[in-house]
């Protein structure tokens, strides 16, 4: 009985100090499969090319900004003639419709933002996200890295 009270005054405090951490120190925690699982600080400034950016709840990572060339094909995003990593449309999409295929430039206050995982709701299905859709720019604490993004390579 001892040991099970302890764990839950444990969880508790935890999840206490969380709570604190975020709403006074600005920092976040992950525990969503779209970006590596960790704490992550809430920074000031737009979001930037490499960066990441919190969209309520989700983070992605901020691979094309305003004025940038986004080409869209089943082969993956190409970002200004460059292919992004891991940036695929998969066969078995699960039931999600890919952005049209095609070049876009994007305009003011659009993003393209992608997650790590192949089925991450992100700009492969939405297209550009409006900066009205973001929270904040966020830089990993600690993470679980998975040698994704530079941020959070180990």
């Amino acid at each position: 009985m001892k040991l099970c009270v302890t764990r839950i005054t444990v969880i508790a405090a935890s999840v206490a100090v969380a709570g604190l951490a975020n709403r006074f120190a600005g920092l976040m925690v992950n525990v969503t499969s779209s970006e590596p699982t960790g704490l992550y600080l809430r920074v000031r400034g737009e979001p930037e090319r490499d960066g990441m950016v919190a969209l309520r709840l989700l983070m992605k990572h901020v691979v094309a900004v305003p004025g940038d060339v986004v080409t869209v094909t089943a082969q993956g995003t190409y970002v200004n003639g460059q292919l992004f990593p891991h940036s695929a449309i998969p066969t078995t999409a699960k039931g999600y419709q890919p952005f049209p295929f095609g070049a876009y430039t994007l305009q003011p206050g659009q993003y393209w933002l992608l997650g790590t995982g192949p089925y991450s709701w992100d700009s492969r299905y939405i297209g550009p996200v409006p900066i009205d859709l973001i929270e904040s720019s966020v830089e990993p604490v600690w993470t679980t890295g998975n040698g994704y993004a530079p941020a959070t390579r180990p």
